[in-house]
């Protein structure tokens, strides 16, 4: 009897021991190795913590496009996003700048089903303001929200014409349980997952 019960608490452990093992590439043949998850410093999505070794959930990589509305105005803008851990960068362009270059950088970051980022443009060579986007990832991978410029106070709701895909391969277990699960590093570290 105590054997079986040793037997299962083991086991229990096995799984997450093996799961951190492949991930950090723990071994003699291997060189490079993953840095360990950072946990995140507060439960609040917008404060504005990034960290390119935190796991997450979702992994935004890529070309797509982001559709704004501004009164019943639709907008539509191309943008590409590089992310590394929760960190996003890229770029956004906004073809309705008339005197500025309208192709200009993004910064923000993900945090489990939220993201955020922001889009500083110049108008005739001064900064004119910043457009900030704050949104939710659905379970399917759906993203949207609202966005705020800080120029003349306008708002309005956005989405991205392309869903995301999720950072974990179907195969992978997501690190944690349930809402508490991160996910995994982005990019994940195997090239047969992409």
């Amino acid at each position: 009897m105590r054997f079986r019960t040793k037997a299962a608490i083991m086991a229990a452990f096995a799984g997450p021991a093996i799961a951190g093992l492949i991930l950090t590439g723990a071994g003699p043949a291997n060189a490079a190795v993953t840095t360990a998850n950072t946990p995140h410093a507060s439960s609040d999505p917008f404060l504005g913590f990034c960290s390119p070794y935190n796991l997450e959930r979702w992994d935004l990589r890529g070309y797509n496009t982001v559709d704004v509305t501004l009164g019943t105005t639709p907008y539509t803008y191309a943008v590409h996003f590089n992310q590394r851990g929760s960190c996003l960068s890229g770029w956004l362009t906004d073809t309705n700048i008339p005197n500025g270059p309208q192709t200009g950088p993004i910064h923000g970051y993900v945090f489990r089903n939220y993201v955020r980022f922001s889009f500083t443009y110049t108008y005739t060579g001064e900064t004119q303001g910043t457009r900030t986007y704050t949104g939710t990832i659905s379970r399917w991978g759906g993203v949207s929200g609202t966005w705020s410029d800080s120029t003349d106070s306008s708002s309005g709701t956005w989405s991205l014409a392309h869903g995301v895909r999720r950072a974990c391969p179907s195969f992978f277990p997501w690190f944690g349980f349930f809402e508490f699960g991160n996910g995994c590093p982005v990019p994940f570290p195997y090239y047969f997952y992409y």
